[in-house]
C-alpha cells in the first residue's frame, strides 16, 4: 500500500469519526491550499484536508475572553512537512491580533548538510466590516534547522545566505451565514539592501470558497 493511499484512508476515517460526533463544519476549497473539512467544538478546532491537515486548541486566559492561547499541530502531505504553532491571540469586538511562533520540519535522508526546518515568528490581524473580513499574516524566518550528517543531528542555525526569509498572506472575504468567498494573495519576500526594496519569490493569487455542512 502506498503512503498516499494510507494517508487518504486515515483522512476518511477521521471524517467518519466527525460524522459520528455530529460536529458542525465547513467544506472548503482553496486553489492554493487544497480542499477539506474544517470546524470547531468548544476550544478544539480541526482542519482535515489534502494536502494539509491540522488539529488545535484555543484556550481563554481571562474572564472577558479577550486573550487566548492557541496551539496547533499539522502535516503537509504534499511537502512531507510537520508544523507546530503556538500563538497568543488578542480579541476586542471585531478585531483579532495574533502573535504566532511556528516550527516547520521534515525528515530527510541525506549525506550533505541540508535545511530540514524553520523557526518562524509572525504577526496576524483580522478585522470585520459587516459581511466583509480583511486579514493579513506576515512571517519572518530568523532561525533554521540544519541537518549535520557527521553527528546525525538537527542544529538550530542563523542562516545568512540571501534567501527568502519572509512571507505575506493577504485575504479579503465575503461572509454569509452558510457560505463565504475569499480572494487572497501570498508571496515570499526578500529585502535587497542595495536597492532598499523587496523582491518576491513565490507569488500566488488564490480563491477560497467555504460552505457550512453538518454531519
Amino acid at each position: 500500500m502506498s503512503k498516499v493511499v494510507l494517508k487518504l484512508r486515515i483522512l476518511v476515517v477521521c471524517l467518519l469519526i466527525l460524522n459520528a460526533l455530529s460536529f458542525g463544519a465547513e467544506f472548503y476549497f482553496n486553489t492554493k491550499d487544497g480542499m477539506g473539512i474544517t470546524g470547531s467544538s468548544d476550544s478544539i478546532s480541526y482542519l482535515l484536508g489534502f494536502p494539509y491537515s491540522e488539529v488545535g486548541f484555543r484556550l481563554p486566559l481571562d474572564e472577558n475572553r479577550t486573550i487566548f492561547l492557541s496551539t496547533f499541530g499539522g502535516y503537509d502531505f504534499g511537502k512531507s512537512t510537520y508544523f507546530l504553532k503556538l500563538s497568543s491571540d488578542f480579541q476586542v469586538d471585531n478585531i483579532i491580533v495574533s502573535l504566532p511562533f511556528e516550527l516547520t520540519t521534515k525528515i530527510v535522508e541525506t549525506n550533505e548538510p541540508t535545511e530540514t526546518g524553520r523557526f518562524n515568528v509572525g504577526l496576524s490581524a483580522s478585522i470585520n466590516f459587516g459581511n466583509i473580513n480583511f486579514s493579513v499574516l506576515a512571517y519572518y524566518s530568523a532561525l533554521y534547522l540544519f541537518y549535520d550528517p557527521a553527528f546525525n543531528v538537527n542544529i538550530p542555525t542563523v542562516y545568512t545566505d540571501n534567501i527568502f526569509r519572509s512571507s505575506l498572506n493577504v485575504k479579503v472575504s465575503y461572509i454569509q451565514p452558510t457560505f463565504s468567498i475569499s480572494l487572497g494573495y501570498f508571496a515570499s519576500l526578500r529585502w535587497l539592501s542595495y536597492r532598499s526594496s523587496f523582491i518576491t519569490g513565490e507569488n500566488s493569487p488564490y480563491i477560497e470558497a467555504r460552505v457550512k455542512v453538518r454531519f
